[in-house]
Order: structure tokens, then sequence, then C-alpha cells
């Protein structure tokens, strides 16, 4: 059962990189036109951040029964560790969003943490890449037949 919830990450994890940026493009878009979050970016402030949590949580699900060989690798435990983080950032994040209505000064922290967690999401994004490609699939693809 766990081995198919392993499936199940790579796909939250492209939704979790995707949708912060174009969180992010949107967030820039509406800076530039001098435009007021609406609902539209409560929604994308919704959706970036699940999907944070949910490639968070997917991770936790999907290291599990092969945590004894990841942990062999050098980047997966940075990687395991900064998941959590993103998870819980993510969570911050939108409580400032929710709180922006409330509170205007809000917006300026909101566009600097959004910066910030996309940058942040790059990096767990290549330690990932990292992971995976250069000590999963390599090998095997390296292997002779």
């Amino acid at each position: 059962m766990a081995i198919d919830l392993i499936k199940l990450h790579p796909p939250l994890v492209h939704f979790g990189l995707a949708l912060p940026f174009g969180l992010l493009v949107l967030e820039l878009y509406y800076r530039l036109k001098r435009k007021e979050p609406d609902g539209l970016h409560l929604i994308f402030s919704l959706l970036a951040s699940l999907s944070v949590i949910g490639a968070t949580l997917s991770g936790m699900i999907a290291y599990e029964p092969i945590e004894e060989k990841l942990y062999r690798i050098e980047a997966f435990k940075t990687h395991k560790y900064m998941g959590l983080f993103m998870g819980l950032y993510f969570a911050l994040l939108l409580s400032v969003r929710l709180g922006m209505s409330r509170y205007r000064l809000l917006r300026n922290l909101f566009s600097f943490l959004l910066f910030v967690g996309v940058l942040l999401l790059l990096i767990q994004g290549s330690l990932g890449g990292s992971v995976v490609y250069d000590h999963m699939v390599r090998p095997w693809i390296e292997q002779p037949f």
C-alpha cells in the first residue's frame, strides 16, 4: 500500500512548485497594476499553500518504506527537513494572506515571504531531483544489461 502512495509524491511535488510560482506571478502582476488582492488571489493562495502542504505530507508517506536506503544519500536528510519546513512555511504564508484583509501592512510581508518561499522551493526541488535522479535513476540507467 505505501509503495503505491509513493506514486502520488511526484505529481504533488510538481503542483507544489507550479502553483506557488503562479501565485508569485499573479502577485507581481497585481503589484504592477496596483490592484488589491481579490478572490482569484485568495484562491491561488489557498491552492499554492495546500499544494506545498500536500507535497510535504506525500513526501513523508513516500520515504517511509525506503527510508533506510534514502538515509545513505547525503542530500536526503536536508531535503527531508527542508520539506517539513516548507509545509509549515506555506501554512504561515496562508495565515498572513488571510490576515491581509484586516491588516494592510501584511501585504508587503506576504509578498516578501512568497518570494523567499518560491526561492526555497526551487532549492528544495533541486535537492529532491538530486536524490531521485543522481542517486536512483542514473545508477539504474548506467547498469549493464
